[in-house]
Parts: C-alpha cells; sequence; structure tokens
C-alpha cells in the first residue's frame, strides 16, 4: 500500500503513538537508570522527569486554552485551580416532572459512582504496580544468576517492552473509540 487512505483521522493516533513511545522510552531509562552510581541514577532520572514535564505542558496549556475558550468551562471547577478528574460517567437527566429532590439525589448516586471508579482505578493501579515490581525482582534476579554482564540494561528492555504491549493497545482503542464518537456527533 504506497497511499494514505482518505476518510481516516491519523492525526489522534500518530499523537497518541508518540505519546505512548515517550512513557515507554521514560519506563526503560528508569530501570536503566538503576546500574548507575547514585548521583548519576538521581541525575538520568530527574532528566526523564523533566524531558516528561516539558513534553506535557504544551498539552496541558492547549486543554486549558480550549477550555477557557467556551462560554461555560469543558471541566466543571477549571478556574478553582484544584485537580479535577473526570472519571467519564454521566446520569441521565431524569423524568423532568421530579421534585427538588432529584438534583440532590442524582448528585449522591455520581458521588458514589464517582468514588467506587476512583477506589477501582487505584485498586487496579497499585496492584499492577506491585506485580510489576516483583515481575521486575524475579527478572533481576535470574538475569544476575545468568551471568548477565548488563542485567538493568536487559531488565529495562523487557519492562519496556512489557509496558508497550499493555499499554499502546489500550491507548490505541481509546482514540479508536474517541474518533467513533466525533463522527457520531459530527454525523448526527
Amino acid at each position: 500500500m504506497t497511499k494514505i487512505p482518505t476518510g481516516a483521522a491519523w492525526r489522534p493516533y500518530l499523537s497518541t503513538l508518540a505519546d505512548a513511545g515517550l512513557d515507554v522510552a521514560s519506563v526503560g531509562v528508569w530501570v536503566a537508570a538503576a546500574e548507575l552510581p547514585p548521583a548519576r541514577r538521581r541525575l538520568a532520572r530527574g532528566a526523564v522527569a523533566a524531558v516528561i514535564g516539558a513534553v506535557a505542558i504544551p498539552g496541558i496549556r492547549a486543554a486549558r486554552s480550549a477550555a477557557t475558550g467556551t462560554d461555560e468551562p469543558a471541566v466543571p471547577g477549571a478556574g478553582s485551580g484544584l485537580p479535577y478528574v473526570d472519571v467519564g460517567i454521566h446520569l441521565p437527566a431524569g423524568d423532568p416532572s421530579e421534585d427538588d429532590a432529584s438534583p440532590r439525589r442524582r448528585a449522591v448516586l455520581a458521588g458514589a459512582v464517582g468514588v467506587g471508579v476512583l477506589t477501582t482505578a487505584v485498586a487496579a493501579s497499585v496492584g499492577v504496580t506491585v506485580a510489576g515490581r516483583q515481575l521486575e525482582r524475579r527478572w533481576l534476579a535470574r538475569l544476575t544468576r545468568h551471568g548477565h554482564p548488563h542485567p538493568h540494561r536487559a531488565l529495562a528492555l523487557r519492562m519496556a517492552g512489557l509496558y508497550a504491549a499493555l499499554t499502546v493497545p489500550s491507548r490505541l482503542i481509546a482514540v479508536r473509540q474517541g474518533t467513533k464518537a466525533g463522527r457520531r456527533i459530527a454525523g448526527g
């Protein structure tokens, strides 16, 4: 295939792949830095954090300018300066004939659902981190036991590959779902 098919939104996919590539590289560098002496390890990890911050700042600024460019902020409480996480759960409006207790009830339900989703996300994140750390220790011990000349570098390649295999498909699926939703809104 020598020609890019028309009708596909390539920019979100390329942006997502670039972001995922940066994340995968940062995981590899972070793990490989463990082989360095303490001062150089801190310097390498600090440089990784600085690069990620420098890459993330324009995206954050663009999102903020898009949110402030509208009459109503896209993010509730955007002007407060407090961090906000949209868990993507939106309750239906309900029957308009209900009394004034309905908005309060919906707010309580939304809060409960949000707390449940946040708790599940934190538990899953902690579980993945603990499992990844155990796998990292096991692989490092095995590489050291077998006399690998640079076990941390080999471990960095393994962990970066594992991270890529786990995150890239899920990010591409999220972009795909976003482009489908955008087409439905634009088309309909």
